[in-house]
């Protein structure tokens, strides 16, 4: 996921730490919270390279005001010679943070307009999906300590939902950070090692960004990501068209041991992996080759499909595409359970017809034929003269004539312009008395039909032609 490292700048980082130093330390040479927390950005950085290579990454310092210090990118080491240079401003102000993500501050909540108490009380839920960490670089035995980390968790659950305040245990040291860092990029920074099987052929992979579990608006359930992908079948592409997913994610091999290679691996192992065959390479360009997708099991009743994707004339990499929970998330490919082999169709005598996508639902749909429309009078008036030109043709058009008439009749019910059944009723009367070359029925039918329409009755209920038996 982008991440957004937020940097606290104000005088209160300044304050030595002198748990962090040894006894005998001169007291200009006793780190202070803000060096820890550069200590901190660059090891949370070097874990990125190392484990996230494909994440993007920006720096925002803040106090009074914030500062975008490098825009999102991937070069790390630009962030790194940028941490040396960081000024310091006054005083904390959280509001203008309320854009960060991993928060790294000593927990101070300010004072004046700004402060923590009141950005949390005019903060707003983020209109995007976020997670927001905080690590906190507060001594356990400093003054409302413990109100702090309650605060910050606070803003978190008030700004984002998802997150948790990181603190070093004990006392304030170098090694406690690290500590705290650790637990951060365990819980929320490490990369996804599975497996994808087709068969008996077996690849190891990762995904970037790593899959997150999936939790129901409806009934809360959750749905865990599965280690093993399967493929349970291929689809033509221009089939599968583009369904709504849950989230896209790059698919890369990893290599026979499972680990991501280091920046000082050895050129010799890279050769050997390259020389060993591996199924997302055969994968990858079977389903380039003939424009087909790889529909995948990712979970208990949860799937997903794997495609590829060029980005220019010459790369191109595999996708996979998580699909929400469930059998029925594609409309036009049907029940995923019951799709099966197109041979299987072909070679059963017992089935009259091969099935093709899209699947065609079993109910219709409201928006499939063509609706009524009344927004200008010229609308209701050619109705009107419809239905009349209906009336001249009786008994000939009796089917014709009452179709329309029901047809007017519901439209008028479900928007509450009820007055025009009764303008209807007058036209067709008139109708039958001006015209001398009504036919006896055509009457019949015409004083049925104004009958009809002068008493009350349900909206599903239908006019049906007067019979004389």
């Amino acid at each position: 996921m982008p991440t957004v490292i937020v940097l606290d700048v104000s005088l209160s980082m300044c304050r030595p730490v002198p748990s962090a130093a040894a006894p005998d330390t001169p007291e200009d040479e006793i780190p202070t919270r803000r060096t820890l927390a550069i200590e901190v950005i660059n090891q949370f950085l070097q874990h990125i390279s190392t484990h996230c290579k494909l994440e993007f990454v920006t720096l925002i310092t803040f106090s009074t005001l914030f500062e975008i210090i490098t825009p999102f990118d991937r070069d790390l080491d630009a962030i790194r010679g940028e941490l040396s240079s960081i000024s310091t401003y006054d005083c904390t102000n959280y509001e203008a943070m309320l854009s960060g993500i991993l928060l790294i501050t000593d927990g101070s909540g300010g004072f004046g307009p700004g402060c923590l108490k009141d950005a949390i009380k005019s903060a707003k839920h983020f209109p995007f999906p976020a997670k927001m960490n905080i690590i906190t670089l507060s001594d356990t035995g400093e003054k409302n300590y413990t109100e702090g980390c309650q605060m910050l968790q606070r803003l978190i659950d008030v700004t984002c939902g998802d997150g948790m305040v990181y603190f070093p245990e004990n006392h304030l040291t170098s090694k406690g950070c690290s500590s705290a860092l650790s637990k951060l990029c365990a819980k929320d920074f490490t990369p996804y090692k599975g497996f994808l099987r087709c068969g008996n052929l077996v690849s190891k992979i990762t995904l970037c960004p790593p899959p997150q579990p999936f939790v129901s608006r409806s009934d809360e359930k959750r749905y865990d990501f599965s280690e093993a992908i399967d493929i349970v079948g291929f689809i033509e592409g221009n089939d599968l068209s583009s369904p709504a997913a849950h989230s896209r994610h790059l698919l890369l091999p990893l290599k026979s041991d499972c680990t991501f290679p280091s920046s000082k691996s050895e050129d010799s192992e890279e050769d050997i992996d390259g020389k060993t065959p591996n199924f997302c390479v055969l994968l990858h360009g079977a389903l380039k080759v003939d424009n087909k997708c790889a529909l995948v099991e990712v979970g208990n009743n949860w799937y997903g499909f794997i495609y590829t994707w060029q980005d220019n004339k010459k790369k191109s990499n595999l996708m996979l595409s998580i699909l929400p929970p469930g059998t029925d998330v594609v409309p036009w490919l049907g029940n995923m359970q019951l799709l099966g082999p197109l041979e299987e169709f072909v070679t059963n005598r017992s089935i009259p017809t091969v099935p093709t996508f899209p699947v065609k639902p079993p109910e219709k749909k409201s928006y499939g034929g063509s609706p009524t429309v009344w927004i200008t009078p010229d609308q209701v008036n050619n109705d009107m003269v419809k239905l009349l030109r209906n009336c001249k043709k009786l008994p000939d058009k009796n089917n014709a004539f009452y179709k329309e008439l029901n047809r007017i009749r519901r439209w008028a019910l479900a928007i509450g312009f009820e007055s025009i059944l009764e303008s209807v009723a007058q036209i067709l009367e008139r109708e039958c008395m001006v015209s001398t070359s009504t036919h006896p029925d055509a009457s019949i039918q015409l004083t049925h039909a104004a009958t009809q329409l002068r008493t009350p009755a349900a909206y599903s209920k239908t006019i049906t032609p007067h019979s004389s038996h």
